[in-house]
């Protein structure tokens, strides 16, 4: 998790533009101006792969989890969990089995999705809005275990980012971006995109060099040696 909290965030953005007070209050909002801007990067950053035409892929470990979600009999779907931002498996945990993922065409072209005798054992799920459905439809109670990538809540207060510390600087620098390009002040927009850039390329390998304690060969198959 992060070393700098909210509040600190708060003043060193607020340092950057000057201690401008006029962006101590937005209106109708409980955050300021620059509070506004902070999240603005947090959830960008969280959310998008590749940011400000940013050539090297972001990822998160801390971002995905998993929860689980009992099926009920003769309905069928189960909630998507809260703060989801994408599903990347779904397990039925009680028949130890990987549910195929499908598109939703593929769902409701099933004429037996909502037939009681076609109950059965799930192995095959979709997302439409809020719900996972899944087909069959469970004809019993069964624990799914749902991976996900979720999207972090909103910070206020003293509280720290749940990625790493070492993207805390990049996060006040990309809300830096957001606050000039607003007040229109577009070549120091320009210089803290850059920086930007800099640091979050510099940063973005650390957690695929986890892929180097994977112990895998590549070699052409035995039944092309002879």
């Amino acid at each position: 998790m992060g070393n700098t909290d909210f509040s600190a965030m708060t003043e060193q953005l607020k340092f950057r533009a000057g201690n401008n007070a006029a962006l101590d209050s937005a209106g109708a909002s409980s955050l300021n101006y620059y509070q506004i801007w902070l999240n603005q990067a947090y959830r960008q950053l969280c959310s998008q792969e590749y940011v400000l035409g940013l050539k090297k892929r972001l990822y998160f470990p801390q971002l995905f989890t998993s929860t689980t979600a009992s099926t009920v009999d003769g309905q069928a779907y189960v909630s998507v969990p809260t703060g989801c931002l994408y599903i990347t498996e779904v397990f039925d945990t009680t028949n130890g089995k990987k549910l195929k993922h499908i598109t939703w065409k593929q769902y409701i072209e099933y004429t037996d999705r909502t037939t009681a005798a076609s109950e059965g054992d799930p192995t095959e799920w979709t997302r439409s809005g809020g719900r996972i459905y899944v087909h069959p439809t469970a004809d019993a109670a069964m624990t799914l275990t749902i991976y996900y990538k979720k999207l972090p809540t909103d910070l206020s207060g003293t509280l720290t980012t749940v990625i790493g510390a070492e993207w805390d600087d990049a996060i006040i620098e990309l809300a830096a971006y957001k606050m000039f390009s607003w007040l229109h002040e577009y070549e120091k927009s320009k210089v803290v995109k850059e920086s930007f850039l800099e640091m979050a390329a510099g940063l973005a390998d650390i957690y695929h060099n986890e892929n180097k304690d994977r112990d895998e060969s590549f070699g052409p198959s035995t039944s092309y040696l002879s």
